[in-house]
């Protein structure tokens, strides 16, 4: 994206759900606001709007309307349209939108694949550099996937099981997409990203907190990672001195706090968060509670 691209890519998500919300078609909606996001790239440098979110929606919330009419259903669909908003909404539907594209029925590339464009904000060409894809492969995943929600019937709010474990897999999977394959920091960067977004929107979820304590405590290690031929270093003989100290500061403190939250761990969400999070701040050097974990891998 351009030099707003940090801006843009955290209001996507928040722009998508509103568009959602109000009008429905995720999958229509989904086009309208790329092209309101080409159209911020192209007419942001000479000024950002007193309100980008509220002009984000606008102007997508138009293109909504040009490409409905387009359809054959046209004023079956307009019916019961409201005129676009000049004020965005106050409230943040990000997770809700989350949670659709983490649908049950879409399958993990799929979820992957659509959560990174839809809520992410990248363009189906940067997932498919991401996933070493051609771009037409990537296009037809993500409109197979937008078809499979429209075609769910799912209404746009939180769902009635809870599907935060989906999200939070979903997630450690574009994490481990990027970890593990070079050139493809952009993916662990974007995982780190949304797993910070959902420890907004739920800030008192332990798993939460140990999902990005464990990205943070596992990236800050990449530049120790691999020797001067690539070959991998182990953890024991990797040079701490180039760890990124911040980010095991702040895994850290999640972790513990995580850990020394009144309530008790529950096994039975995913895999294990506050466990292999546990482990890693325990072979950081990590003290107090959470480096006393003593599961697998430690």
């Amino acid at each position: 994206m351009t030099g707003h691209g940090d801006l843009l890519r955290e209001l996507t998500p928040q722009v998508l759900a509103a568009l959602v919300r109000r009008y429905g078609h995720f999958d229509i909606a989904e086009d309208a606001v790329q092209e309101a996001l080409l159209a911020a790239a192209q007419q942001w440098p000479a000024g950002v709007p007193d309100d980008p979110k509220a002009w984000l929606i606008t102007v997508a919330s138009r293109r909504l309307t040009d490409l409905l009419r387009s359809e054959s259903a046209r004023q079956r669909r307009e019916s019961a349209w409201l005129p676009p908003s000049q004020h965005a909404p106050s409230t943040d539907d990000s997770l809700v939108l989350l949670f659709l594209c983490c649908h049950p029925s879409l399958s993990p590339s799929s979820q992957i694949a659509l959560t990174l464009r839809a809520v992410g904000g990248l363009t189906t060409a940067e997932i498919a550099r991401a996933f070493l894809v051609p771009e037409a492969t990537m296009t037809r995943r993500i409109g197979r996937a937008k078809q499979t929600v429209k075609a769910s019937g799912v209404p746009f709010g939180l769902p009635a099981d809870d599907r935060l474990p989906v999200v939070l897999h979903v997630l450690y999977l574009i994490f481990n997409e990027g970890y593990a394959g070079p050139g493809r920091v952009e993916l662990t960067a974007e995982a780190i990203r949304l797993a910070r977004m959902v420890r907004r929107l739920r800030p008192d979820d332990a798993e939460v907190a140990g999902l990005l304590a464990l990205m943070l405590l596992t990236d800050a290690r990449r530049p120790a990672r691999t020797g001067p031929y690539g070959e991998l270093v182990a953890m024991a003989d990797q040079d701490r001195n180039l760890w990124h100290a911040k980010d095991i500061a702040e895994g850290i403190d999640l972790v513990t706090a995580a850990w020394t939250r009144e309530f008790p761990f529950q096994e039975t969400r995913g895999y294990g968060t506050r466990p292999s999070a546990a482990a890693i701040c325990h072979a950081s050097g990590c003290q107090g509670p959470a480096a006393r974990y003593q599961g697998p891998g430690t």
